[in-house]
């Protein structure tokens, strides 16, 4: 809690002290670092028939964004975001049995800037809205008497909606804090436990 109070105060400073910049016509690229709230423990079972380890997820979420302004109250954005969301290792009598998941999203959207009084400034909210596939992916290797792999892809429609700010540090840097929300239709079968991860 106290790294994010010291880099919000840094962030604000940098932005308070940078002169006012157009961002019209302009164009951005973005990496993004945050957390989903799809979070589990890691888990080790010892068991009669042997060892089973599973690392869920822990929430961090990256992804790059494309960004351009096409005035300087809106923007349009395109952006592909990824969380791994489960591994996991069976050991047993039969043989081991391994298996990865992960969730990625591709969303297009359009970011308003608000009020009037803030734009051309250092520190400007916005609202965002966002809309695209989610895409599932779950690869299993099942290694015994013989190897069997198998890959898996599920696909299905959500949005994001985002409130946030970005702060204006210099004609050629941007940073941004916010929070959204996710929200997504099932997928047809589970991936890493889950149809769904709205969140």
């Amino acid at each position: 809690m106290k790294t994010i109070a010291v880099l919000t105060c840094l962030l604000l400073a940098l932005a308070v002290s940078s002169s006012a910049i157009s961002l019209e016509k302009r164009h951005q690229l973005e990496l993004r670092l945050g957390m989903w709230n799809q979070t589990t423990d890691v888990r080790t079972e010892t068991g009669v028939g042997g060892v089973e380890t599973s690392v869920e997820s822990d929430g961090f979420v990256g992804g790059i964004a494309y960004g351009h302004w096409l005035q300087e109250n809106l923007a349009l954005t395109f952006g592909i975001n990824g969380m791994a969301i489960d591994i996991s290792t069976n050991s047993g009598a039969t043989g081991v049995t391994s298996k990865t998941s992960s969730v990625a999203s591709m969303l297009m959207g359009l970011k308003f800037y608000f009020p009037a009084s803030t734009l051309e400034g250092s520190v400007r909210p916005y609202i965002k809205a966002a809309g695209g596939p989610f895409i599932g992916t779950q690869s299993s290797t099942e290694v015994g008497l013989t190897v069997v792999n198998e890959d898996r892809t599920e696909t299905a429609f959500g949005g994001q909606l985002a409130a946030g700010l970005d702060f204006v540090t210099g004609r050629n840097f941007m940073m941004s804090a916010g929070f959204g929300w996710n929200l997504m239709s099932d997928f047809n079968e589970p991936i890493g436990g889950s149809k769904n991860y709205s969140g």
